[in-house]
């Protein structure tokens, strides 16, 4: 998940809305949704997750979140 569609990622961590490819009771807790983060700050977040604790993804872009969410 962290590593693959950063749009997804995006509107997991501000919507809390469960990735598609995530299936249905893997997880038994939902993610708490934090919209009223900037897109910047989102942006800032995935990249954090995407490049550290041994991954290896590209940065994500502001602009990129702000798409995912439709804002």
């Amino acid at each position: 998940m962290v590593l693959g569609d950063s749009g997804a990622f995006a509107r997991w961590v501000a919507r809390g809305q469960r990735p598609d490819g995530m299936p249905a009771g893997r997880y038994a807790a939902t993610m708490p949704q934090f919209g009223w983060m900037t897109a910047g700050d989102t942006a800032a977040l995935l990249t954090y997750l995407r490049s550290h604790f041994g991954n290896a993804a590209p940065p994500v872009s502001a602009a990129s979140v702000a798409a995912a969410l439709g804002t």
